[in-house]
């Protein structure tokens, strides 16, 4: 019943946004898809993912892109990085819509994703994207990794092109900083797998 009902509000968005779509090629392969409709001037990162959300096909891959802070900001002119996912909804055998997540900055280091996965993290019936990130950190006061959770939800009603990110249940699920101090002390953190967020939501009462 609960697939019956996405399913059906699927079809009402996608014939919206039928006139958005953008085509993949006979015989493309995802990653060949995902680098010819990737942003000006970035390239693709972790791995590029062909699989299913509440039933619906998607095409889901990510983007790095360099930038420079305002010299104001950034005398020294350093370069950073940020990532920008992208989530192709599949209309039908070779179209999609391309949907955007936000985007995931450098902190402390350059942002890597380490895991995509689905599991539900709000009241409504369809799953949310989970995006698990790491950044090194070697600084002066604090050396380790820091872990990063970032829950993305997409409404199929409101026929939109932009996830939007939960920040309250994605800092309730943040691992933070596997990290060692200058004074000695030391830290070792939970969240940093999807099998650990997942009954971490449900110990928070969201069913799996």
């Amino acid at each position: 019943m609960r697939q019956g009902i996405i399913i059906v509000l699927f079809l009402c968005w996608s014939g919206l946004l039928a006139g958005q779509a953008i085509q993949r090629m006979d015989k493309e392969t995802a990653e060949q898809f995902a680098e010819r409709h990737k942003p000006d001037s970035s390239t693709l990162t972790y791995k590029v993912m062909e699989t299913k959300w509440n039933a619906i096909p998607v095409l889901i891959s990510f983007y790095k892109q360099a930038y420079k802070l305002p010299i104001q900001n950034d005398p020294g002119q350093q370069t950073y990085h940020k990532i920008d996912g992208a989530v192709y909804i599949k209309l039908d055998k070779n179209n999609y819509s391309k949907t955007t997540l936000g985007t995931i900055d450098t902190e402390g280091s350059d942002p890597v994703i380490d895991t995509v996965f689905f599991a539900n993290a709000d009241t409504d019936k369809t799953k949310e994207l989970i995006v698990l990130v790491t950044w090194e950190q070697r600084h002066y006061d604090v050396n380790g990794i820091l872990y990063g959770t970032f829950v993305f939800d997409y409404e199929l009603t409101k026929a939109t092109l932009t996830w939007v990110l939960l920040e309250e249940i994605s800092n309730k699920l943040d691992g933070g900083c596997e990290c060692t101090w200058r004074d000695g002390t030391s830290r070792k953190v939970t969240l940093k797998s999807a099998s650990a967020v997942k009954n971490e939501l449900t110990r928070l009462g969201y069913k799996q």
